[in-house]
């Protein structure tokens, strides 16, 4: 991405921005960055960008600098994982494997040479297996079945990473002379893994929203960048609530019983009916887990009948993950 924008014609600094409240002004920004930024971008010659795009992940510092509260999801998980080398995979090239434990989930991801295991539980779970992170996924790896059998006798080549407080949402992504991306606006959950494709469908969205004024060589005043914006912050606004609804039925154990029961549903015996019924259901719940469909209307409202009608029996309850 750094080389793409340099081809472009983007002067890069290398340093750490950092951002202040502006001056108060009816047309003005909300949003500048501290002289000490300011000095390391001698190109601006003093003055303030137009635009300022806050890509700071989680640590959203438009919206601390602004004090814009957010809307935080119920779990309070906590995740431990690490790259490994010299383990067995018997499943296809590139298989994303999600598996419930008893506390939490865990997922396996190969990435070439290397195996991504993490786990992703609560924090008072996670503290039972020990109190370092590297003892956390050591014994979750040592005493899960599954996970051994995949990671056997493979060497952590990574520090164990740690992240928490999965699910949260900013109130508001945009004001006079910023908007906010990505992690920065709202991130949802591990599950699905999400994150890299919003992020990228917010910087698309945002793209999108400034090209007209680009091409018509509008002024760029705070006021009109926040205009031009706003449908941006609406719509992926819907999104990240959308993937928050979404991850709430995987926790809930909605998806995995209609699973099952599509499978009993299956067992019974076939025909040009039930296949063309299972391949619909099974497209848009698949449209709505790769995020090319999470917002459509029909898919969301079929997921929702089937967890509350199509589940034949199968308790979501026995497939929750706590």
């Amino acid at each position: 991405l750094a080389s793409c924008a340099l081809r472009a014609g983007v002067t890069r600094v290398v340093a750490r921005a950092r951002l202040q409240r502006a001056l108060p002004s009816a047309t003005g920004p909300e949003l500048a960055l501290v002289p000490e930024s300011m000095a390391a971008a001698p190109h601006l010659e003093g003055r303030q960008p137009d635009l300022i795009v806050d890509a700071t992940g989680r640590a959203r510092h438009s919206s601390h600098v602004l004090d814009i509260p957010a809307r935080v999801g119920p779990r309070k998980d906590v995740a431990h994982f690490a790259h490994f080398e010299g383990f067995r995979w018997d499943d296809e090239p590139g298989q994303v494997l999600i598996a419930r434990r008893d506390a939490g989930w865990s997922w396996c991801i190969p990435l070439h040479e290397r195996l991504s295991v993490g786990i992703v539980l609560g924090q008072d779970d996670a503290a039972q297996l020990g109190r370092s992170p590297e003892e956390r996924l050591s014994a979750a790896v040592t005493k899960d079945p599954w996970l051994s059998s995949v990671v056997g006798s493979a060497r952590r080549v990574t520090p164990v990473a740690t992240y928490a407080n999965y699910q949260l949402i900013a109130h508001r992504a945009v004001g006079p002379g910023w908007v906010a991306i990505g992690d920065a606006f709202g991130f949802v959950d591990p599950m699905l893994s999400p994150g890299v494709f919003l992020s990228l469908r917010s910087a698309e969205l945002v793209a999108d929203a400034l090209t007209p004024m680009l091409a018509r060589r509008t002024e760029a005043s705070p006021a009109r960048l926040a205009a031009r914006l706003r449908s941006y912050g609406t719509a992926h606004g819907a999104a990240l609530s959308a993937w928050l609804a979404l991850v709430e039925q995987f926790y809930d154990g909605r998806v995995l019983a209609l699973m099952r029961a599509g499978r009993d549903f299956m067992a019974n015996g076939s025909g040009p009916v039930k296949n063309a019924v299972q391949r619909h259901i099974e497209r848009h719940i698949g449209l709505q887990a790769s995020g090319a469909g999470t917002t459509r209307r029909y898919s969301r409202a079929l997921l929702q009948f089937l967890g509350r009608y199509g589940l034949r029996g199968v308790e979501p309850a026995d497939y929750a993950i706590r």
